[in-house]
């Protein structure tokens, strides 16, 4: 594959960006007093997600990081396990009062921000954006997956 200057400035720009912004994202659990693994589990059980090991699967943790940061957020008072009638060792993840009212207070305030700053781009931006992170993504995701195949 030929890379060429243009390619390589471009692609640390776009890792340099991408950086900032997950930086950015990094922000918000900071500013309501949580790790990362905590503030995004918080607000996937808020969104309905209900078993630990969904949540785990989507924030791309491991079951011992996310019992962790599970034993931080019942510790304070703001998630409650329960088991499953129809599978015991399953359990469902939900906000207690407390945490309902912190995701609400604190979370919700960190995507009103994002919201603002969102809406300060136009619609062709929003759309391009959006477009243009997923083509990457399933770019780098189909070459690792190649990289798989051939190393196999």
């Amino acid at each position: 594959m030929k890379q060429t200057s243009e390619i390589l400035s471009t692609l640390a720009a776009f890792r340099d960006a991408t950086w900032k912004l997950d930086n950015v994202y990094a922000l918000f659990p900071k500013s309501c007093g949580l790790s990362e693994v905590e503030y995004w589990s918080l607000l996937l059980i808020y969104d309905g997600v209900a078993t630990q090991s969904q949540i785990s699967e989507r924030l791309f943790v491991s079951r011992q990081t996310l019992n962790s940061a599970f034993k931080q957020l019942r510790k304070k008072g703001l998630v409650q396990l329960e088991p499953y009638e129809e599978n015991q060792r399953a359990k469902q993840a939900s906000l207690t009062e407390k945490g309902r009212v912190f995701v609400e207070a604190h979370v919700m305030r960190m995507h009103r921000i994002e919201e603002k700053a969102w809406e300060k781009l136009s619609s062709a931006e929003r759309h391009a954006l959006i477009a243009l992170t997923k083509k990457v993504s399933c770019l780098i995701q189909s070459e690792i997956e190649q990289l798989k195949t051939n190393t196999v």
